[in-house]
This record gives C-alpha cells, structure tokens and sequence, in this order.
C-alpha cells in the first residue's frame, strides 16, 4: 500500500527477509524451514529517498494483503495478524506523535488456521472516522464483518457482520460519510455490496456482477468518486478487467 502522507509518501508491506530456509545444502527446499513474514512500514519522497523505515509486527500472515489509512492523527495499518498458536485475527498499529503502537486486535475471531487464506482486510479513513472490513472462517463458519471507529482507531464498536451465508471474502470498503459505509465482498461467484452503518444497520445488498470463485479472479476492487462507486474485476473467462459504476 502507498499513500500521501506530509508532502511525502507512506509505504507498508509484508518483508520476507526474515524467512531465512534452514538446513538447505542437500535438501529438497519443502523441507527446510523458515521464519515469518513481518510488517513493514517507510516514508519515502517525491525522489525516491527513504526518510524512514519500521518493522511494525516480526510475525503476520505470509501472503494476506495489508491495508493503510492516513486519520488525523496519522497512518494505520490493518493486516491479518499470527499468533504463536495460529490465531489469524486483524490487527492495527498507529503512528503516534513519531511513534508506532504495539499491535492490537481490532475484533477477536479467535480464527486458527495453519496456513495463510489469502484473504486480507480493507480499511478507509475520514478525519478520525474508521471502517475496516475482513474475512474470517472461525469455527468454520465464514463471513465477512465491518467495524468502525470513530478516534482513529484507538478503539473500535461492536462488529457487524454482512454477509449472506455464502462468503468468500475478497472484501473492500468505502466510507460514504462519519457515520456508514459502503463493503463489497463476493458471495459464491456474485460480487456484491452493501450500505453499512456505524449503529450496526445494515441495508440490503446490491449485486454488482457475476465473477469467479477461481483464485485467478483476483480481488474485486471499489472507489469512490465524486458521487459515484466505481468497481473493477477480472473477468476469468475473458481474460480482461471490467468495471461498473454505482450511482450514490
């Protein structure tokens, strides 16, 4: 993720430097074994210049996508964090006055899964407003839920779940005002989306298109502008990027 932040740029990513193989010389690679995939963080400028660089979290998620936000008060960062038990839960860190928080969890799915589902959160941001949204299969129930914050995610309300029974996650979000939000997630192969409000109210779905559950679909994508939603999918069968448009 790369955002503006003070006439410079904000960076995050998932750093592998830390999965260093053990034990290679005469072994098939599946056999050795590694460390974890960590949180990074940087600030960079208009050269190309590193000013800043962090490691926010030294065990996460090996592939699940990461999301940032600039508030108020700085850039947050929400990601599929990895506990020593395998607990698979979204965490945020926050940049403070200079300084970073330790990681916190943003909602207890309590989700243990020995292995990354390659199905990370979405977070946007107005003033101090936060809304995330997230995939979790805990006990084996999958759905998608959203969660707001309204102090630049210091703290965060009840969770609200918006799915249909048939998640697959591939979630994105868009905050339309201090107080809702609109998520886009795929239901089976239907991408669809929905009005989510910060009291927990949720209005009813719209389908946006049919895609594929296929992991070469990719993740269907939502932004605003203006007075519109715009999303954009990979067509698996045409081999080609569609999009539509939701007016407001």
């Amino acid at each position: 993720t790369i955002l503006p932040f003070d006439n410079n740029f904000f960076i995050t990513w998932l750093d592998g430097r830390n999965t260093v193989m053990e034990g290679m010389e005469g072994m098939d690679h599946h056999d050795g074994h590694h460390g974890s995939m960590s949180l990074r963080a940087a600030i960079i400028d208009a050269a190309g210049n590193k000013l800043n660089e962090w490691e926010l979290d030294n065990k996460t998620c090996d592939c699940c996508q990461t999301t940032a936000a600039i508030t108020d008060n700085g850039p947050i960062i929400v990601y599929r964090d990895r506990s020593d038990e395998e607990i698979r839960d979204m965490s945020i860190v926050r940049l403070i006055n200079g300084q970073w928080t330790a990681p916190k969890a943003i909602h207890n799915d309590n989700w243990k899964i020995a292995g990354c589902p390659v199905n990370g959160p979405r977070v946007d941001s107005r003033g101090n407003n936060i809304a995330a949204a997230w995939f979790s299969a805990a006990s084996d129930t999958a759905h998608v839920n959203v969660i707001f914050s309204n102090d630049g995610g210091a703290t965060f309300g009840k969770a609200v779940q918006i799915d249909e029974g048939g998640a697959i996650g591939r979630v994105d979000i868009a905050i339309l005002d201090d107080s809702s939000a609109m998520v886009s997630w795929m239901e089976g192969n239907m991408i669809k989306a929905a009005k989510v409000h910060s009291d927990g109210t949720l209005e009813p779905s719209i389908i946006i298109a049919a895609s594929s559950e296929t992991r070469s679909s990719g993740f269907p994508q939502m932004t605003r502008s203006g007075n519109q939603l715009i999303f954009a999918w990979t067509d698996d069968k045409e081999k080609n990027i569609k999009v539509a448009v939701l007016e407001l």
